[in-house]
């Protein structure tokens, strides 16, 4: 399994796609560990929580175009999780491009996984760059069809 190609599919479910609430990074960041944290793989979401938010601390995680992937590789993760937020209005986020953020996708994985992590991040950042996809996982009707387009290969 180690050579097989790693699948964004394979880490994402519709169940922790979320309609983001928070009107902070911070409270934006624990909807979406509480939305990992129902995948078995993720056994300390507290941890995943910490990680996530000392990440965050060193360096904001929004990269521009009113995206952030915030992420984290720990031990009490056994696989990779995908969580996905949507905000309509925007989150403050400390952006690279100082705009709100309204697509946040969390990476949660295992603290040895740091090749397969960055294909993962490779692979969401490609469909994120695509102004149509951003758009479109913002009006997206249902979760199913926020995974299908953040899952398409071009």
């Amino acid at each position: 399994m180690a050579n097989a190609p790693l699948r964004l599919a394979d880490h994402m479910d519709a169940s922790r796609v979320v309609d983001l609430a928070a009107t902070t990074k911070v409270a934006a960041l624990e909807e979406l560990v509480n939305a990992a944290a129902t995948s078995p793989d993720v056994e300390d979401a507290e941890a995943l929580l910490g990680a996530v938010r000392d990440r965050e601390n060193l360096l904001s995680t929004g990269i521009g175009l009113g995206i952030a992937i915030p992420h984290a590789r720990i031990a009490g993760v056994r696989s990779f999780v995908v969580a996905v937020g949507r905000h309509a209005g925007g989150l403050p986020f400390d952006s690279i491009d100082n705009k709100p953020v309204h697509i946040v996708v969390l990476i949660a994985g295992p603290q040895d996984a740091k090749k397969p992590y960055l294909e993962l991040l490779a692979q969401i950042s490609k469909r994120l760059k695509l102004e149509d996809v951003r758009q479109r996982i913002l009006t997206a009707p249902s979760a199913q069809e926020v995974v299908d387009l953040l899952t398409q290969t071009a």
